[in-house]
């Protein structure tokens, strides 16, 4: 008889403390039968929903809780549930679509453990409203989006002042980044690093603002003399961007567009791997574009020349895939001169 008290009271005293803690819990809590009918409701989980406890008692969770848009999703996460018994939820929190007392719906964390009194099983949800994570989460999500197109228009006017200085190449870094981003497209690399490409490839002859504008625009062949000075502008444009901290390495691909992977390129004589695959990939574009378009010193090649010439060079001047990906965009209809210049598809896609 006197261990029967003693735990009869041992229960009464872990009651109150339970009772205690639910009360004084931060997190909204719903206690809830098998059923999903509601048993209790602690102030935080009233405060979150904006009912009162006597408002919900008797209910299940869905018909207060849960926008009726999402209730088939709620009955068969419930059945999942007890079909587990509860294991794969337990210190598991998942996010959900809520419901308050006037019908808005808001985020919500949540969180469901089981527990088997003497009578029956009942269910406790620890819910969490998670609304101003989610609208701070979207801000700083804006903000970055709004810091990325300040970049790029950045990007955009910086391109278009070399290509105020070499009248003569207008357009030619907005073809080059056109098709670069689209050769790194087909060659299945992350958004992100088409991205970099892409910008990149827009400033890529940057350091040409430090070559004399009559090196620029002068006809007929070029001296010795005029093509060193135009070698220059590779190391020129790395010197100019690589003080900036951008998120990707528009710097090394200035500095880097005009290697070989023989060893033969300048301003580094760099070989293989030692050119960064970005780069690489702007190289290619490069030289495409620039053969194919009409220059102070020479005429335009025809395209099928061209690319013969970067086939005739896989594995000693230009990266073997990516003149095959390069070379099968042309035969799939890509024409680089049909570019619209004010209204790029893949630009426009980073203005949204």
């Amino acid at each position: 008889m006197k261990q029967t008290r003693q735990s009869r009271l041992k229960r009464d005293i872990s009651s109150e403390w339970f009772h205690a803690l639910v009360e004084s819990a931060l997190d909204g809590i719903v206690i809830m039968d098998d059923k999903g009918r509601i048993l209790d409701v602690n102030p935080a989980a009233e405060k979150i929903f904006g009912y009162i406890s006597e408002d919900v008692i008797g209910y299940t969770v869905s018909e207060k809780f849960i926008p009726l848009s999402k209730h088939r999703t709620y009955k068969d996460g419930l059945t999942a549930f007890l079909t587990t018994e509860g294991k794969k939820n337990i210190d598991c929190r998942v996010e959900i679509t809520a419901m308050r007392a006037d019908q808005s719906e808001f985020p919500a964390e949540l969180e469901v453990i089981s527990i088997s009194p003497e009578t029956s099983k009942i269910f406790i949800a620890y819910i969490r409203d998670i609304s101003k994570q989610k609208q701070a989460e979207q801000d700083r999500l804006q903000y970055a989006m709004n810091i990325k197109k300040t970049l790029l228009q950045t990007i955009l006017a910086v391109s278009r002042t070399v290509e105020i200085r070499d009248p003569y190449t207008a357009g030619h870094q907005r073809r080059v980044a056109h098709l670069a981003a689209n050769i790194a497209r087909d060659l299945d690399l992350s958004e992100e690093r088409i991205e970099g490409i892409f910008l990149g490839a827009l400033i890529h002859d940057i350091g040409k603002i430090a070559v004399p504008s009559e090196i620029l625009s002068r006809p007929g062949e070029l001296s010795p003399e005029d093509i060193g000075y135009l070698k220059v502008h590779s190391q020129k444009g790395y010197e100019i961007l690589e003080p900036v901290n951008f998120p990707w390495p528009v710097a090394e691909i200035a500095l880097q567009h005009h290697e070989h992977l023989d060893g033969s390129g300048y301003p580094q004589g760099l070989r293989g791997d030692e050119i960064l695959l970005d780069a690489q990939i702007v190289s290619v574009a490069d030289i495409v574009e620039s053969l194919t378009a009409h220059r102070p010193y020479r005429p335009a090649y025809p395209l099928n020349e061209v690319l013969a010439f970067i086939n005739k060079n896989v594995d000693r001047l230009y990266d073997r895939d990516i003149v095959k990906t390069c070379v099968q965009l042309f035969k799939k209809g890509y024409h680089i001169d049909a570019i619209d210049m004010d209204e790029l598809s893949w630009l426009a896609s980073l203005m949204e």
